[in-house]
């Protein structure tokens, strides 16, 4: 099936990069527009006040000041160079770096092409005497600024095309990665799930081959691979259910809870060290709380939670002795689900990570169970799973709320 979630993100990548170099396009070329427009004024401006000083028959000493030290100072940032109208010679340059150590001729001819260049950009403004006689042009080309802003679009194209690749490549790292750990964690919840009814299944089968001259017993235990036998079918249906949308139910969360207690409590020295023989881990698995508790869920689903839970707790308890407490508290509209165990505690860094598919500890063993288990609980029944309480060497306390229903 085609993963449109992904696809989606990448055209939006796309689009987003597109949508920043179009706005930055159009910004920077504004700001040119506005640059150019200002430096036009400025010109004509510097072209009016010669004009007027030549026209000006009194030589006004104000005007020539005003001239040399407002408009000749520091308005003009673009390169300008005034021509005789009869010589075409420069009679004035501003904003042109020649070096001095260039023969005459060739900067006259630099100069000559640099003229011609600002006269394409911009046409230049012609200087008169009494409006009938021409005494000189005023050339002008564009700022350094305007130039580097011209350039700017074509550095933006760059970035942004680097930003959308590496967006892009990223994304499918990112995407491989997390599929790869939902494989990775979805292999080893399998085996987590399957492991203890067949740990089970082979040693009640070890039973009953030593104790077949005591038929009593072998009923009792058949009994018992017959529980085992029915939570493969469970494990079966559990893993069906992801991705379709689960028949929500008024349960009793005491007795659902209960019958997971019960399943585990004769199991656990197998579970905790995978030997018949070797019992000598004591573990304390208790429920308390409300027992008329009642909330919206799915039993089947929501076993798979309190096993994972459980699960987790067995491998945080590292010593010989522990504890597993569950308690049920009934509030006005919503159920609370407490998980506590004796264990070694959660790091406050890890807090984010142990929900994220994939992440796993060899000290703990997480890999996709409490990944599934949130996901059960807040996206299939909208309540929330997360840790109300750990502490580094004396234990965690995941906290369930359930929705009660009408």
């Amino acid at each position: 099936m085609r993963n449109y979630g992904s696809a989606n993100i990448k055209i939006a990548l796309l689009i987003t990069g597109v949508a920043i170099i179009i706005a930055t396009l159009i910004y920077t070329q504004l700001l040119v527009r506005e640059i150019l427009q200002r430096e036009r004024e400025i010109a004509n401006l510097y072209a009016k006040s010669i004009e007027f000083i030549a026209n000006d028959e009194n030589q006004s000493g104000e005007y020539n000041f005003i001239f040399n030290m407002i408009i000749n100072s520091g308005s003009i940032n673009f390169p300008i160079v005034v021509t005789d109208a009869k010589t075409k010679r420069p009679t004035f340059i501003k904003n042109i770096e020649i070096d001095s150590a260039i023969p005459q001729e060739k900067r006259t001819r630099m100069i000559t092409e640099m003229i011609a260049e600002m006269d394409e950009v911009n046409p230049p403004i012609k200087v008169t005497f009494q409006d009938s006689i021409e005494l000189s042009y005023v050339h002008y080309g564009q700022s350094a600024l305007v130039t580097r802003l011209q350039t700017l679009p074509i550095i933006q194209f760059v970035v942004a095309g680097i930003f959308i690749l590496l967006g892009y490549f990223g994304f499918n790292y990112i995407r491989k990665t997390e599929q790869s750990n939902i494989w990775v964690g979805l292999s080893k919840e399998t085996a987590h799930q399957l492991g203890t009814p067949l740990s089970s299944l082979m040693g009640w089968n070890e039973l009953i081959k030593a104790s077949a001259s005591k038929p009593e017993k072998v009923v009792m235990l058949a009994s018992e691979m017959t529980n085992d036998i029915e939570r493969l079918n469970k494990i079966a249906n559990r893993f069906s259910k992801i991705g379709s949308k689960p028949d929500l139910r008024k349960e009793n969360v005491y007795e659902v809870i209960e019958r997971v207690v019960r399943y585990f409590e004769i199991r656990i020295p197998r579970i905790s060290t995978g030997t018949f023989e070797n019992n000598r881990r004591k573990i304390n698995l208790k429920i308390t709380g409300d027992k008329n508790a009642s909330a919206l869920i799915n039993a089947e689903l929501f076993e798979w939670v309190i096993e994972n839970l459980i699960k987790n707790s067995l491998d945080a308890i590292e010593n010989t002795e522990g504890s597993i407490y569950i308690n049920i508290e009934d509030r006005t509209t919503h159920v609370f689900v407490d998980v506590t165990d004796t264990g070694k505690g959660i790091d406050l860094r890890f807090k984010k990570d142990i929900f994220r598919p994939g992440y796993s500890t060899k000290m703990r063993g997480w890999g996709l169970g409490l990944s599934l288990s949130k996901r059960i609980i807040e996206n299939y029944h909208k309540g929330k799973l997360f840790i109300k309480d750990s502490e580094p060497g004396k234990g965690t306390t995941f906290r369930i709320r359930l929705d009660k229903g009408k």
